[in-house]
């Protein structure tokens, strides 16, 4: 994809399970989209509403793929991208409206950074449309012990977008709520992993491409407003079971050796205290998750060492140069212990933020 080139077609993919409520918005926020030549994919996941039909009626536009049962996200998705025929591929939850110039500034920074495999757009909460939403807010990091987390949302707080995150800088993940995705870098890298099933997969995914050397990028000037919750709540116990089995294997897969023991021996005794918190907050189904979660990992070692091997095999970059871009603190312990409820006010937040 080179800048003398004609303009690139964007692939826009969503997941759809159940959703009608969604897909007006959604579909008539794309329509208004400036941004040209462009697809919209729908993946079915054999909703039982009448998402499919509502779709064909309203947004011909749509092209629709229609499971024959529910395949989740990872695998939901990964059936769009292979039908797919953009340069760039954006994977967008369907509880998301977009500004219709959002594109251009994303397209802009894949044409100029050949070595962006990756980006997100700027991610605000539908129901407070000037704060920072809860699963994209302004990128994503890693802490020293695994934890996700995003500048302009901590855990719980959700910060108010005063233009203090606009710098536009490299990231270590980016929000599967509204996914750029390079073409090429998929075909090299491999496609979303389905054993994920859903949440973090697009952190492994982006761990994946930092093996191989490639960049990934928060764009500010591209802006979108999440629902929020509308697939999952924050504190399901169900989302908690996914976030730490997928936090879980998602390490396994991808630190070297070394790093691994000396993490996950530290990971077990935060997720211990993690549980114990949950109960003494009157969480107990929250804090069976972590249980149940853990329960998973152990009774799927063959499995994750099998994708750790695969992952292993193929990576081109050392730890030493993916740590640059995982905070070298707790995150854990900085907003819980310290009080710390903002990205700005971590300790050693300047590690990570290198302006482009």
């Amino acid at each position: 994809m080179e800048q003398n080139k004609t303009k690139p077609l964007v692939s826009l993919i969503t997941v759809n399970y159940n959703g009608i409520s969604y897909l007006k918005d959604l579909f008539t926020s794309l329509r208004n989209v400036t941004y040209s030549p462009l697809e919209i994919i729908m993946v079915d996941n054999a909703s039982e509403d009448e998402s499919v039909e509502y779709t064909r009626r309203n947004f011909p536009e749509v092209k629709i793929v229609c499971n024959d049962r529910t395949y989740m996200f990872a695998r939901g998705n990964n059936e769009g991208i292979k039908i797919a025929a953009g340069e760039i591929i954006c994977l967008i939850n369907n509880d998301i409206i977009v500004e219709p110039g959002f594109l251009e500034p994303v397209v802009e920074k894949f044409i100029k950074n050949p070595e962006m495999a990756a980006g997100q757009p700027k991610v605000l909460d539908m129901n407070e449309p000037d704060h920072f939403e809860y699963a994209g807010a302004a990128g994503g990091f890693l802490d020293k012990y695994g934890y996700p987390f995003l500048r302009g949302r901590l855990f719980f707080t959700l910060e108010k977008d005063e233009g203090q995150y606009d710098s536009e800088i490299e990231i270590f993940w980016a929000s599967g709520a509204c996914f750029f995705i390079r073409k090429s870098a998929l075909d090299e890298v491999g496609l979303l992993d389905e054993n994920f099933i859903l949440h973090m997969e697009e952190i492994d995914l982006c761990w994946r491409m930092h093996l191989y050397g490639k960049k990934i990028y928060y764009v500010s000037a591209a802006r979108v407003w999440h629902k929020g919750g509308g697939t999952m709540a924050a504190e399901n116990p169900r989302k908690v079971f996914w976030n730490y089995r997928n936090n879980i294997f998602l390490l396994v897969k991808n630190l070297s050796f070394l790093n691994l023991v000396r993490i996950l021996s530290a990971r077990l005794f935060l997720d211990s205290a993690a549980f114990a918190g949950e109960l003494a907050r009157g969480k107990a189904k929250s804090a069976f998750a972590i249980v149940q979660a853990y329960g998973w990992v152990i009774s799927h070692i063959p499995l994750m060492a099998r994708k750790r091997k695969m992952t292993q095999r193929n990576r081109l970059s050392e730890d030493d140069f993916i740590f640059k871009l995982i905070y070298p603190g707790s995150i854990v312990w900085e907003y819980f212990g310290r009080g710390r409820k903002k990205f700005n006010q971590l300790k050693r937040r300047n590690y990570l933020v290198k302006q482009l």
